[in-house]
Formats: structure tokens, sequence, C-alpha cells
């Protein structure tokens, strides 16, 4: 009885010193990224790395083992950040509202977006100074969140977030939609894996995508609304009409534990990056975030 006793109490030990050797990685994501991160943590997981990886709110962020979503419109604009892939950004409404009713019909440029989106500078050279009934009529919903992707899209158009119309919205851009559904004259912009289906690959029931004049070959694919082909199109095509944002991670890249998954993230976990609706990096740009995580290992051991 002792002997069996002290094999037990042995091995609880052991466990706990087993669970005390596991290094810990804090990821703080926002939702349209946090599919795909519980993906990469239960990938990793079978590497045999022996790391636990938490799921942390922002207050979490001064912890040194935790990395960080950065999103961006520029892939130099946070030189500390390693990017993994792209997000794209469309223009929405609720399906057979007024919103809809009032843009059948229409394919908006960039011009045509700009000006029912934002603000005019009253000091603009536009000879068009008269509002249509899109721009008078139609109620604006953005993003005011902290990782709102409504940054990154104001940035494509030459715009800060304080220039939309109507309202803002607070928290994640998934309430973007809640907002729609209240709403009939609403028109918002949100990240594609927030207004698609994941498991169907088709545009969510009760949206509907703007038409957008992107040229008839373009258009025939936004008109089917399925997700592959839309990434597939912007992933090889530039577009006015449509915002193409970076998605990063910010870290102390002299943790190793850290570098270590973000490495894998960049080999490895990429691979998913269309399952949860992102856009692959060029492999110039994914090649030089892999150059840049061994340089600052490097440095990082000087």
């Amino acid at each position: 009885m002792i002997s069996k006793i002290y094999s037990i109490a042995t091995l609880i030990v052991a466990s706990q010193v087993a669970i005390s050797a596991q290094e810990q990685i804090n990821l703080q994501v926002s939702n349209f990224v946090r599919p795909l991160a519980e993906k990469w943590a239960a990938e990793y997981s079978q590497t045999g790395a022996n790391v636990k990886i938490n799921f942390v709110s922002a207050s979490a962020t001064n912890d040194p083992n935790t990395i960080s979503l950065v999103t961006s419109d520029n892939i130099s604009t946070n030189d500390e950040a390693v990017y993994f892939g792209r997000y794209a950004v469309l223009p929405v409404v609720n399906k057979d509202s007024e919103a809809e009713q009032l843009l059948n019909g229409k394919r908006l440029n960039a011009k045509k977006l700009k000006n029912i989106l934002f603000v005019k500078d009253e000091f603009a050279d536009d000879d068009n100074k008269k509002e249509s009934k899109a721009e008078r009529d139609l109620h604006i919903y953005s993003g005011n969140g902290k990782l709102s992707v409504s940054r990154s899209y104001a940035a494509h158009f030459d715009h800060v977030a304080a220039d939309y119309k109507g309202k803002r919205i607070s928290g994640d851009d998934s309430f973007l939609n809640l907002a729609l559904r209240k709403d009939p004259l609403g028109i918002t912009i949100n990240i594609i894996s927030n207004i698609f289906d994941l498991e169907t690959r088709q545009l969510r029931s009760e949206l509907s995508l703007v038409a957008l004049d992107l040229g008839r070959h373009a258009d025939d694919i936004f008109d089917s609304a399925n997700l592959d082909n839309i990434i597939a199109l912007l992933e090889n095509n530039n577009f006015d009409e449509i915002a193409i944002g970076n998605a990063g991670l910010v870290y102390d890249h002299n943790n190793t534990t850290l570098n270590n998954f973000v490495s894998w993230i960049l080999t490895n976990g990429n691979q998913y990056v269309h399952e949860f609706g992102l856009l692959q990096l060029p492999q110039k740009d994914l090649a030089a975030q892999l150059h840049q995580i061994g340089l600052r290992g490097e440095l990082a051991l000087k």
C-alpha cells in the first residue's frame, strides 16, 4: 500500500513539474482571426512543442509572452510586426432592404464609394457638388475598435476613420452586421470573413454585396458571391474599389518560444489562411517576413 501511494505521489509530482516547465504563449487577436488562430494552436500542439497557447484579452498585452494582432494597409507601417496574410474589405447592405433597392442597378466606382462613405473635403476640386440620392439617404456604419478594418479601408481611400459619415460602432466588426439588421437604409464595410459563411463559402443569407465597377470578368465573379473565387481574384488583381489590408503579429522578438511559433505560422500555418477567409501574402513578401525573423533572432543571440 505504501509503495502504491509513493508511486502515485511520484506521478503527481512529475506531472506538475512537466506542466510548470511548459512554455506559455498568449494570443490577443480580434474575432475575424480567432478561428484561424485556434486552428494554429491545435496544429502546433501536434508538432511536439511543449507549449500551451492561451487566448487573452487586450488587457494582457503587457505580458512578455503575448503575441498581438495588428492590421495595416501598408506592410511597412509597423516595422516590428511580422505579417502572415491579407484581408479584403467590401461594402455590404442587408438583403432585400431599402438600401439594396436604392443601389439597385448601380455599379459603384472608387469615386462614388468615397462620396457615399466619407465626408467630402470642402476644398476638393469636385465638379459635381450635388449629392446623389444614395449619398443623401444611405446611413453609414463603420467600426470604431482599435483593430477595426474600417481604419485600413479609410486609408485605402486616402481618408482617416474620423472621415466616415454616419455612426461608429464600438467593439468587434461583426457588430456592424447587427447594425444593418436594425436599419433598412444601412450600409457598412466589413472583412470578407465576416460577410461570408466559412462553411458554405457563400455570402451570409441576410447580406448583399454592393455592386462595384470592376470590369466584366471581375463583376461576374463577384456576382456569383463565392468566397474562394473572390479570394483567388483578389490575390491576383488590384482594384481601386477594394481595400486589401495586411494582418500581422507583434511580439517580443527576443523570446525564442514566440519566434519559433511565428516561424511555424509562416511556414506551416500559412496553408490555412484561405480556409478562414484570408488571402495569402505574395511569396516575395512571405520570404521577406521569414528573413526578418531570422535577422531578429540573430540579433537577439548577440
